[in-house]
């Protein structure tokens, strides 16, 4: 998130915690020091219009904010029972907000969907679970076992989402020279390079010596997941898993191609995000269809249902 997009959610979450928190200071001032101990923490729906505008794009159609609303509450509602805060949750929530400084519009629809949507969560066998969601997909989502690797996500299933083809985001492409490469995995974690090449080949790397077809050569996609998603590479001498991988180079996904092109490195990638849960690209036009919220969650996420909590 760039500077600028940290200090709005930051301004955000100051006058969202403002407000809830004035009838406790207004009580001290003039009930006396007693009336400051606080009788509950405020409640979550307080929260979740202020956290869900933080997520989704001001474009989205009414019933995509509504299904986002309801995802946001069931990860609020998990990490509570993993013992966090209300407060804890919300600041890291509307943190992790990619669209903050919501209009005055667009904060209105996420209100008025918290009221539409109330205590209703994402629910699988009973419990109320998280639901991921990711800006565009490759057409088909990543199950549980493909970016957990366990069975412990039995709700997380595999569905094609093919409106996400036509999305801007479906196709996009990051270029590095061999010495830029070296300097990006670097910059994110401190001589891993030389972990992937060993220190004279890395150095030799830097000085231009070495080919960018050479060092293409060397970062081999040696696993996929059932949605074609990279699970593990190796560049150099290390294995190194997929979504690792993303996250050094900055990479929109981690459904990619290694190619060479115009003397550089070129990783082509499918989508943008991790490509598990809810396509909001596929929400968007779903709702666009006329499909509600609880349907756009139903296709997302067949073996778990929204309910009231």
């Amino acid at each position: 998130m760039c500077e600028g997009m940290k200090q709005s959610t930051q301004k955000v979450l100051t006058v969202i915690l403002g407000v809830l928190s004035f009838p406790f200071f207004a009580a001290g001032i003039f009930n006396g020091r007693e009336a400051l101990v606080p009788e509950k923490q405020p409640e979550l729906e307080a929260f979740l219009a202020a956290a869900a505008a933080a997520e989704i794009p001001e474009e989205y159609p009414y019933e995509a904010v509504k299904a986002q609303v309801i995802l946001v509450r069931s990860r609020c509602y998990v990490k509570e029972e993993r013992g966090e805060s209300t407060e804890t949750v919300i600041r890291e929530l509307v943190q992790e907000g990619k669209n903050a400084g919501a209009s005055r519009e667009e904060s209105a629809r996420c209100e008025q969907a918290v009221k539409e949507t109330e205590d209703v969560v994402l629910k699988c066998g009973g419990k109320v679970v998280e639901g991921p969601f990711f800006r565009t997909g490759n057409g088909m989502t990543r199950s549980g076992k493909d970016i957990f690797q366990n069975d412990g996500y039995p709700w997380l299933v595999n569905v094609e989402s093919p409106w996400d083809i036509d999305s801007e985001n479906y196709l996009s492409s990051i270029s590095f020279s061999a010495e830029e490469l070296i300097r990006t995995l670097d910059e994110k974690e401190e001589a891993i390079s030389e972990k992937m090449f060993g220190e004279e080949e890395r150095n030799e790397i830097l000085s231009g010596n070495v080919g960018v077809e050479q060092v293409a050569e060397q970062i081999q996609i040696t696993a996929t997941d059932t949605a074609g998603y990279v699970t593990e590479l190796t560049v150099g001498n290390l294995k190194i898993a997929g979504e690792t991988f993303r996250e050094l180079l900055g990479l929109p996904s981690s459904c990619f191609s290694v190619q060479t092109l115009d003397g550089k490195i070129r990783f082509l990638c499918q989508g943008l995000g991790h490509g598990t849960g809810l396509s909001q690209t596929g929400a968007a036009a779903m709702a666009e269809e006329e499909k509600s919220a609880v349907e756009i969650l139903q296709y997302y996420f067949p073996m778990a249902a929204a309910e009231k909590k």
